[in-house]
């Protein structure tokens, strides 16, 4: 990637200020990774099968193969800043002693994802956060190298955090009863995992079940086991695998049905995403 990736620096960086009533929001990929930071709601996150009670200045980190969602507690105003970027163009900056990349890869999936912050480190960064949007908004001269500049020291800054934070893991369990069941279907994903099988594995009434998930997490099972196999196809074809071996090794057993999710989900084909792919793989 030469340095003209300065003039389409937008492409590779997605900065989003939203302020609006809470709603109901699905779980979801992204294909890169994600800074997530809360300015105030009533919030819990999920990501795989850990949940992150929220408070003002706490921040979310995850990569293009951890599922994730916000979920509402009331119907409070709700305010958040997200960066979505390209791992790649953090990766540039990698030295000796540095990858920029490291709080987003260097941990188990789904695990460390929230970064609890000081005052001070709030407020550290809520402003790296306005100087990237007054830039965005306003753009000038040399702006798009100031904005990466920006963006590279937030990169930095949320590096440091984690660092200071990496022993410990503020996340909880979901209820007793799903935790099983959820790390079944992150082990069976090739697998059938139907209600009426799920029932008879851990005997557990299927429609109790769905109630139970649907409670603890605003959404169905059903969604969350696409969105598992989605990810596990992303990184077979990350890895090298032809469109049909991900297919059905991520559970997918119908090509056709599985071309028509993946393109709902990831936003385009499975052959697209596999050549287009810029991701960083530990």
């Amino acid at each position: 990637m030469s340095v003209s990736y300065l003039e389409q620096i937008d492409q590779y960086i997605q900065f989003l200020h939203v302020q609006r009533k809470s709603h109901s929001i699905e779980f979801h990929l992204h294909q890169g990774c994600e800074i997530y930071f809360l300015l105030q709601g009533d919030v819990k996150y999920f990501v795989e099968k850990m949940v992150y009670p929220l408070q003002f200045g706490d921040l979310i980190i995850t990569n293009q193969h951890e599922i994730h969602k916000p979920s509402f507690s009331s119907e409070v105003l709700y305010e958040r800043i997200t960066i979505e970027f390209d791992p790649q163009i953090a990766a540039l900056y990698q030295t000796a002693d540095f990858n920029p990349l490291s709080c987003f890869y260097d941990r188990p999936l789904g695990k460390k994802n929230k970064l609890s912050l000081t005052s001070n480190d709030s407020s550290v960064l809520l402003s790296l956060f306005m100087k990237y949007d007054a830039l965005k908004k306003h753009p000038s001269l040399g702006s798009a190298i100031i904005k990466m500049g920006c963006f590279m020291e937030i990169i930095v800054h949320i590096n440091r955090l984690f660092q200071e934070q990496k022993h410990t893991d503020q996340g909880l369990a979901l209820h007793h009863k799903l935790s099983p069941v959820l790390d079944y279907i992150e082990l069976h994903l090739g697998e059938d995992l139907s209600l009426d099988l799920l029932e008879k594995q851990f005997f557990i009434n299927k429609y109790y079940l769905i109630k139970l998930f649907k409670k603890y997490t605003g959404n169905t099972i059903h969604e969350y086991i696409i969105y598992k196999r989605i990810s596990l196809a992303k990184k077979l074809l990350a890895e090298g695998s032809s469109v049909t071996e991900a297919c059905l090794v991520s559970g997918f057993n119908d090509y056709t049905s599985f071309l028509r999710m993946f393109k709902k989900k990831v936003g385009i084909l499975p052959k697209d995403y596999q050549k287009g792919y810029l991701g960083y793989e530990k």
